[in-house]
């Protein structure tokens, strides 16, 4: 080996060695076999080859003994290749050979954190001690700790390095995790100043931004944040549902109409067009699907089948049985084609569809969702349960079971699901959506639905269906007009869902706007709503004084 590359491997290897005055000794070069060796393990580790990589590299510390970090990265990959009593036994023999060498602590600590939590903290500890400079020892250190000791640790850390970008990003969690967002937003523009291309960190500053009613900068953070993904498309989402909670539908349309281009592949166009149906653009999604069926015809039947639905509903189901029981489509197609007979009121119809699909897959929770839904809706309610109950816990199968409660107008068995589900998952905002409309719904516990209702709005921003459950709340509250403009905003944002339109109908008539309340159940009679939102319009219809003659009675909300 050359003399410059002997120079260069001993600064590499050694140098965390070289940083103190007691380990300031400079190592030995190193000899080909020993070079050679290590090389190979490298390589063997770059290939994820772990086993290849330890017997490599346990050569290497054989051939050069008086290596600190080849008994390190050695540790390492014993560690990968799951020999952890070897790299326990590499790095005890390391620490006794080399006890100043902050390499060796930091490694032995992040292999010990898996188990012996004391150990480590005090491996880190001291890997801190001998390298105060090193952010990483901080940061094992403060996954460790209690929560008031760990966040010393990162104040300790952003004070010795004020350059660390994760210490920052990680004390932003934390402080937006107990509601501080002023010091959060602090912490967060430390971040993107020291690294603007941090993603996540202009995500978490735009959700507290807007969580402070700094709605303009919260859209233009995830717009930043969009841009330096590379159009990514789930910030292309959040995006649009960003635009649609600031009441900006032509900023939302626009952001569709950059997102459908060639770059696009049939999943991503199949998100696009979801939404532009949401947005009730309907010639555009169709246009959408065509292309998606150009390139995959599954995925374009199952797009061309959400928009046929409302209005025909045995065409859609026509364009989804096709779908091949070995085709990826096929249990999305046949939950589809169920829950567009459900809604024409054919639950024989729907249960026949999605059999085959669950003898597949028995436990798929859509799927069994609306098996059980049929059982109800054919009059075996016992039944549905019976399904729902026989599927594994946890937050979904939670949830199938309290909307199936919801389903069958059973709402204090629904709550009686919900409220120890909101317990252990609070940020769920389909347990708080439900929750919240349903206490609205029976006129009881209000504050605790407005709170539900509210914690949903914050967790998913522009969601039409949170809105009108936040208008319907509005409504038992005794505030007609707030709930006016609350559901007439998410009409607009969901202009072909009927049961918005009911909601607003209902709440323009507590307004003292009958006529226009008229109106408004006219158009939600041409969506072709299902028979039970069907019997909706037609009780919040007869509640209607009978027309005057008068001149329409709508007010801007």
């Amino acid at each position: 080996m050359t003399a410059r590359l002997a120079i260069v491997f001993r600064l590499g290897l050694g140098l965390s060695a070289c940083r103190h005055p007691e380990a300031a000794k400079p190592l030995p070069p190193m000899t080909h076999e020993a070079y050679a060796y290590y090389l190979d393990g490298k390589l063997a580790a770059y290939r994820s080859d772990w086993a290849a990589a330890a017997e490599s590299l346990e050569l290497a510390a054989k051939a050069a003994p008086d290596q600190p970090m080849i008994a390190v990265e050695l540790a390492r990959v014993q560690a990968k290749a799951k020999r952890e009593a070897a790299a326990s036994d590499t790095l005890a023999a390391a620490r006794k050979k080399w006890p100043g060498h902050a390499q060796i602590w930091l490694m032995s600590a992040d292999l010990m954190s898996a188990g012996k939590r004391a150990e480590a903290i005090k491996a880190y500890r001291r890997a801190i001690e001998l390298d105060p400079d090193d952010e990483r020892g901080y940061l094992g250190l403060a996954k460790l700790e209690s929560p008031e000791d760990s966040e010393a640790v990162l104040r300790q850390l952003v004070e010795k390095i004020p350059d660390s970008v994760e210490g920052h990003y990680r004390l932003a969690q934390r402080f937006a995790k107990r509601n501080d967002l002023a010091t959060a937003i602090k912490e967060l523009h430390a971040v993107i100043e020291r690294d603007p291309d941090h993603i996540d960190a202009r995500l978490d500053l735009a959700r507290a931004l807007r969580r402070t009613g700094h709605m303009a900068q919260a859209i233009e953070q995830t717009r930043s944040a969009f841009d330096r993904s590379g159009q990514a498309l789930d910030i292309a989402e959040e995006l649009f549902w960003l635009l649609c909670e600031a009441d900006d539908r032509m900023a939302a349309i626009d952001l569709l109409t950059l997102l459908d281009d060639d770059r696009s592949d049939a999943d991503a166009l199949t998100a696009i067009a979801r939404l532009a149906r949401g947005l009730g653009r309907l010639t555009q999604a169709r246009a959408i699907a065509l292309r998606i069926s150009a390139v995959e015809p599954e995925a374009g039947a199952i797009v061309h089948a959400e928009l046929d639905a409302p209005g025909d509903p045995t065409g859609a189901v026509k364009r989804l049985l096709p779908i091949a029981p070995d085709s990826p489509r096929f249990a999305e197609a046949r939950r589809l084609a169920g829950d567009i007979l459900l809604s024409a009121g054919d639950p024989k119809g729907a249960a026949a569809a999605i059999t085959p699909a669950r003898e597949a897959a028995p436990q798929e929770l859509d799927l069994a969702l609306v098996a059980a839904y049929a059982h109800a809706d054919g009059g075996d309610v016992a039944g549905g349960r019976t399904l729902l109950a026989g599927l594994p816990s946890g937050l979904g199968a939670s949830l199938a079971r309290a909307r199936f409660e919801d389903h069958v107008h059973a709402p204090d068995a629904a709550l009686a699901i919900l409220e120890p589900l909101l317990v252990t998952h609070p940020e769920s905002t389909t347990a708080l959506n439900l929750a919240g409309y349903l206490l609205a719904d029976r006129g009881q516990r209000l504050d605790d639905a407005e709170r539900w209702l509210a914690r949903a709005r914050d967790l998913a921003p522009g969601d039409p269906a949170i809105l009108d459950s936040w208008g319907w709340l509005r409504l038992k509250q005794g505030k007609p007009r707030d709930a006016v403009r609350a559901l007439d905003r998410a009409s607009r944002f969901a202009p072909n869902e009927p049961e918005i339109m009911v909601h607003l109908a209902a709440a323009w008539a507590a307004d003292h706007a009958p006529r226009t309340a008229a109106e408004v159940l006219d158009h939600a009679l041409a969506l072709h709503p299902s028979p039970a939102v069907l019997a909706r319009i037609e009780r919040v219809r007869a509640s209607l004084p009978p027309p005057t003659g008068t001149s329409g009675d709508k007010l801007a909300p």
